[in-house]
């Protein structure tokens, strides 16, 4: 709780009073009454606004307040004492006194955990600093419907550009469990809105499902039914959409189910063309979805979720120049999607699918086509221009080094000097990455990609192997058995929370942590 004190000028007013005495008779003595304590006046307070509702978007700030005006006069001091009952906002300075009113200034808190809450702000006039006499009748609360929107988790590494971050602050003292969902099989990675979190799962007749979770319950809101599940990626969602790659048999015109996340239901279908395969997570971007896929990879597909109509379809193949068949998501901004094809980076026109740029993967060295050509993992998008890579085709368990893209050029900024694992995140223009075979996460600077500073977890941690989710209080990053968080706003950043399960991890709209693995899904309450 937060409280503010300002002195008004006082008037003159008259003092309230009082006296008394008692009967007397016989020999016995008078009675002593104590001197009676001046009582303050009534000073009746009127409230600009009873309430106020706050929506401020993930990331943003949002600023408001009242005005308080009090009526009657008093020869002591008149002081306002605020008293704010939550810790996503705060007041702006002290109340500005004018005459017989103050104005109370509040403002959201920056990076302020996501969801709905409704608190209190209690308004009172005292008598002094201490507010140990409060005048009659001041007192009044102002009542703050706050909504903080945190973005979906849409796709894999969260969204379009593939960063893993979270604009959002977290308290470690209010991590707690929240629930888990035991799956028949491995559960690749979850998609998830605000009430819901998505995931596919094989059951043990062979069929592939999408299933829904409520995310304050744990408790399953539907599953559909996609087919038989050899091959299948993590959902993604946007728009009260959900939709997979999945496919048992090879096909040119594999079927791709768009899914209303409100029930489950088909509501239309997109198609592809592969072989045997399991397609990285679509990107959506709006309205628009974008996946790689291909019958021998390489090839870039644009569509229009809502009106289900594939808009374009470009084969990204070069001659002898390597290729993706399976497990990549494609980075997407405002105008263009970014496909790595092993020996190139493909930059492709969003609207039209024409190829508008490519810049040769010196580091490349998985040339000739394969039927096992794949890229665990997705582009990352650092918002001005660079892009940053793997140099080769991978697993997520594959040790490699980083290589990054310039907005303008024909060769690469740079390669990193070590190898990595897992995914990386992107904070600040900064990409955090795990070291391969321990458990440290390297600083990258974007510029030269030098390491500019490591977080050592412990070398009792064993290897991570995990994405890495960040938010702008903590890092987020698992082994195969453990999951941790480390606090960055420390001097030292260490491990500060941590639980006996690892996998695969997203932060969803209403503050829970996902972990996925071999097992099921399992979620953490952050707030």
């Amino acid at each position: 709780m937060v409280r503010a004190r300002v002195f008004a000028a006082a008037s003159v007013a008259a003092l309230l009073g009082a006296c008394g005495g008692g009967d007397s008779g016989g020999s016995a003595p008078p009675i002593q009454v104590p001197p009676v304590t001046s009582l303050p006046v009534t000073l009746p307070v009127t409230l600009s606004a009873t309430s106020a509702d706050i929506d401020v978007a993930e990331g943003q700030t949002a600023d408001f307040g009242f005005t308080a005006t009090y009526t009657g006069t008093s020869t002591q001091p008149v002081v306002a004492d605020v008293a704010v009952g939550a810790d996503r906002y705060q007041l702006v300075g002290t109340p500005t006194a004018s005459g017989s009113s103050f104005t109370v200034a509040l403002r959201t808190a920056a990076l302020a955990p996501g969801g709905e809450t409704t608190s209190t702000v209690t308004f009172r006039l005292c008598t002094s600093t201490s507010c140990s006499t409060v005048y009659p009748g001041s007192t009044q609360s102002f009542t703050v419907n706050l909504d903080v929107q945190l973005k979906d988790w849409s796709t894999f590494q969260r969204d379009a550009a593939h960063t893993g971050y979270v604009a959002v602050n977290y308290d470690t003292a209010r991590f707690a469990d929240a629930w888990s969902v035991t799956t028949p099989l491995r559960a690749k990675g979850v998609a998830a809105r605000r009430g819901s979190v998505f995931y596919n799962t094989v059951l043990p007749t062979g069929r592939l499902v999408t299933r829904s979770i409520n995310a304050a319950s744990g408790q399953q809101q539907w599953e559909t039914d996609l087919g038989t599940g050899n091959y299948f990626s993590a959902p993604a969602y946007a728009n009260g959409r959900v939709v997979s790659m999945a496919m048992d048999l090879s096909s040119g015109a594999i079927p791709m189910p768009i899914l209303a996340a409100s029930d489950g239901k088909v509501m239309g279908s997109l198609s592809y063309d592969s072989q045997f395969s399991n397609g990285g997570t679509p990107t959506p971007f709006g309205d628009d979805l974008y996946y790689q896929s291909g019958y021998y990879g390489n090839v870039v597909f644009g569509a229009n979720a809502a009106t289900f109509s594939r808009t374009w379809r470009t084969d990204a193949t070069q001659s002898s120049r390597g290729f993706v068949h399976e497990g990549q998501s494609v980075a997407v901004d405002g105008s263009s999607v970014y496909f790595f094809g092993g020996g190139d980076l493909t930059i492709l026109n969003r609207a039209s699918g024409a190829v508008t740029r490519r810049v040769a993967n010196p580091y490349f060295t998985k040339f000739g086509l394969s039927y096992f050509g794949v890229y665990h993992g997705a582009p990352i998008l650092d918002g001005a221009g660079r892009i940053v890579t793997f140099t080769d085709n991978r697993s997520p368990t594959t040790a490699l080094p980083l290589v990054a893209f310039g907005p303008t050029g024909t060769d690469p900024l740079w390669r990193s000097s070590g190898s990595y694992v897992g995914h990386p995140a992107l904070r600040a223009g900064r990409p955090y990455a795990i070291r391969a075979g321990t458990a440290i996460v390297d600083m990258i600077d974007m510029e030269n990609g030098s390491v500019v500073g490591s977080i050592n977890l412990g070398d009792d941690k064993g290897q991570l192997t995990s994405n890495i989710v960040l938010t702008g209080s903590h890092l987020f990053v698992a082994s195969d058995t453990a999951t941790y968080a480390v606090d960055l706003r420390a001097t030292t950043p260490a491990v500060v929370w941590s639980r006996p399960r690892g996998g695969s991890l997203a932060i969803t709209p209403d503050n829970l942590l996902v972990v996925t693995n071999a097992t099921g899904v399992s979620a953490y309450r952050l707030h």
